[in-house]
This record gives structure tokens, C-alpha cells and sequence, in this order.
């Protein structure tokens, strides 16, 4: 029986000697309450909207004629034509890709661009905090 409470009291002394403190956060609440993150975040919507109707319209142009030269190419068309109007196609679909492509990086950049400084001010705060308070 000694023998059990003398390794309990060993077991839980070293416990209470390291009592920490301990506070948890959600960085999306902090963030989003946040006048500056509403702004960005604005922004960065808009930007959205101005890239997918970048390619919405390159779409509806490559759909447009591909439709327009399926009904000009018959049988009759010659072979020199046909292939142009398939390169031609295919050249629009390339920028398409390419456009979209460009469109994606260009937005996590810019996204992060927006949204670096203001995580960066939330941690700064947090680490602030956590050292005033003791905190792990």
C-alpha cells in the first residue's frame, strides 16, 4: 500500500510542478471581425468575379465559333480550311487554359498579398497576450 501511494504522489508531484496555462482562439473569428479583413476580403472577391468573367467570355467565344464553323464545314469544305478552323479552335482553347491558369495564380497571390499583413497583426497580437498572460 506504501508502495502504491509513494509512485502516485511521484506520478502526480512532477504534474503540478509543470502547471501551465492554456488558451485557445479561433483565428477565423478573430479574423473575420476584423474591419481590414472585410476589405480585403472584398477585394479579393471582386477580383474573382472579374477573372471568371474573364474566362466565361473566352468560353462563350470559343463555343461561339466552334458552333459557327461546324455548321460552315461540310464535306465540300476544303481540307486546308478544316484544319485551320480546327488549329484556330485549338489555339483558343490553349489561351483559355493558359488564361484560367494565370487567372488562379494571379488570385492566390493576391489573396495572400491581402491576407498576409492581417494574420500577420492577429499573431503579433496573440504572441502579445500570451506573454502579458503567461501563456504556453
Amino acid at each position: 500500500m506504501f508502495k502504491k501511494l509513494l509512485l502516485l504522489v511521484l506520478f502526480v508531484a512532477p504534474l503540478s510542478l509543470c502547471a501551465q496555462k492554456f488558451a485557445h482562439f479561433d483565428y477565423g473569428t478573430i479574423m473575420q471581425a476584423m474591419p481590414e479583413f472585410k476589405t480585403a476580403q472584398a477585394s479579393i472577391e471582386a477580383l474573382g468575379k472579374q477573372y471568371q468573367s474573364e474566362i466565361e467570355g473566352m468560353q462563350k467565344e470559343l463555343q461561339t465559333k466552334a458552333e459557327k464553323y461546324q455548321k460552315e464545314d461540310t464535306d465540300a469544305t476544303p481540307a486546308n480550311i478544316r484544319e485551320r478552323h480546327q488549329q484556330e479552335l485549338q489555339d483558343m482553347y490553349q489561351r483559355l487554359q493558359q488564361a484560367q491558369q494565370d487567372n488562379s495564380e494571379k488570385f492566390q497571390q493576391e489573396q495572400q498579398k491581402k491576407m498576409q499583413p492581417i494574420m500577420q497583426k492577429v499573431m503579433n497580437v496573440v504572441n502579445t497576450v500570451a506573454q502579458e498572460g503567461g501563456y504556453v
